[in-house]
Order: structure tokens, then sequence, then C-alpha cells
């Protein structure tokens, strides 16, 4: 008899083993499925198949055993997702349409912080990118904007800002293709106007113009494909340009 109540008890631990990984006739996963990492006894991942595509939810984990991601599955296309750091703070979540990047993700660093959130569409960043002090999340627990920028197929196109932590604007200028481009403003905290620089293809070309905060112009410089020229250089080339009949802003 005790022989045969150790073989119930085998056949009873062994049963749920046998009910995962399963695949039909047509070699498609189905129902449970579990995953080991290389020892064999520590779960990679687990979740549920149905006719060989993932539903529900799918957990991840490092080799400690600590969860390392989450994944809803919501519909066949669209999947909503957590990711985690070993010391189980969140670090990101968002969701993928047909396992690619879409919409806002939000990102997190190992105390719990936000860090900054992004706009995707087909797994590249489209839209605008937000980055947050952290700082004041410490301090006072408001979440203010550090750094604003703007994206097309992940190249910086559009619209930057940069911001003091009083929110505030500090700099503020446009990419196009991931190039500088029109005029670039950095700011004094009291949000009037220090620098004034124009950017073409990258480069900073004509008169750039400094101020103090009363708008009173402190001195100005000529800059030509990205470098400032001294007296001499500028003499020389407004000369040039009169030669030319060209008009040196230009």
């Amino acid at each position: 008899m005790r022989i045969i109540f150790f073989l119930v008890l085998i056949c009873l631990a062994m049963a749920p083993a046998r009910a995962q990984n399963k695949k039909d006739s047509q070699g498609r996963r189905q129902g449970a499925w579990v995953k080991y990492y290389p020892d064999g006894k520590t779960m990679l991942y687990s979740g549920q198949f149905k006719d060989d595509r993932p539903v529900g939810e799918f957990r991840y984990y490092f080799e400690s055993g600590k969860i390392k991601s989450i994944v809803q599955h919501e519909t066949k296309e669209r999947s909503y997702a957590w990711f985690y750091f070993e010391n189980e703070q969140l670090m990101s979540e968002g969701q993928y349409v047909n396992q690619k990047k879409d919409s806002v993700w939000k990102n997190y660093n190992e105390q719990g912080f936000l860090v900054s959130m992004e706009t995707f569409k087909n797994n590249r960043l489209n839209g605008e990118k937000l980055i947050y002090y952290i700082q004041n999340q410490i301090e006072t627990g408001e979440v203010k904007c550090a750094q604003l920028e703007t994206y097309k197929d992940s190249v910086l196109q559009g619209r930057y800002v940069e911001f003091f932590s009083t929110g505030s604007k500090k700099q503020e200028g446009a990419y196009n293709q991931g190039k500088k481009t029109g005029v670039w403003e950095t700011y004094h905290p009291d949000g009037s106007v220090a620098t004034r620089i124009k950017f073409r293809e990258g480069k900073a070309y004509g008169y750039a113009y400094a101020y103090d905060e009363e708008g009173t112009e402190l001195y100005k410089s000529y800059w030509l494909d990205g470098k400032r020229l001294d007296a001499k250089a500028l003499d020389k080339y407004l000369i040039d340009c009169k030669n030319k009949g060209v008009i040196p802003e230009e």
C-alpha cells in the first residue's frame, strides 16, 4: 500500500507538467507553456498559447526568480507590457501593436521616479519625447519637464525645448532631419532672451547676439559654416560679399 501511495503522489506531481507545453497535430502550441533557463530549474517565462499565438498574461523572470516583465496580450495585434529592474521597481511600460512599440511609453529609474515619456509608431520614435527632472520629484514630488524633443522615424525633427527646474524655458529651437535649423535662443531664468543664433543644416551662420536681463545687447559675433569669424576674417568676408553683391546673412 505504501508503494502505491507514493506512486499516486508522483503521478499527481507530474500531472501539471504533462498538461504543459502541448502541441496539436499541426505542431501549434496550445494551452499552458513554461520555459526554463539552461539549468532546467529556474523559470524563464510562463504563459498560455492558443493556436501558436500567445494569449492573456505572460510572465518573464530574471535568473534570480524575480519578475523581469509582464506582457498582457489583449488582442491578436495589441498587448501591454511592464518591464522591471531586478530590485522590483518598474522600469518601463507601454503598448505594442503587432509586436512593435506604439503610442506613449513611460520610463523610470531604479528608485521609481519618472525619467521620460516617449511616443512611438512602428517601433520608432514619432512625436514628442519628454525628459523629466528627478530632483524635483525627490524633493517636492513634482514632475517637471527638463527637455522636450520631437522625432520623426527616430530622427530629431521639429521643436526642441529645454527648461529650468522652475518650469521656465532655458533654450528653444528646432531640428530638421536631425540637424539644428532656424533661430535658436537661450533664456535667462526670468524668461528674457540671453542669446540668439541661427542655424542652417546644423551649422551656425550669420550674426549671433547676447543680451542681459534688461534686453541690452552685450556683444555680437559672426558665424560662417559653424565657425566663428574673428575681426580680421569677418572684415575680409564682408568685403568679399559686397564685391559679389551677396547679402552676408544669406
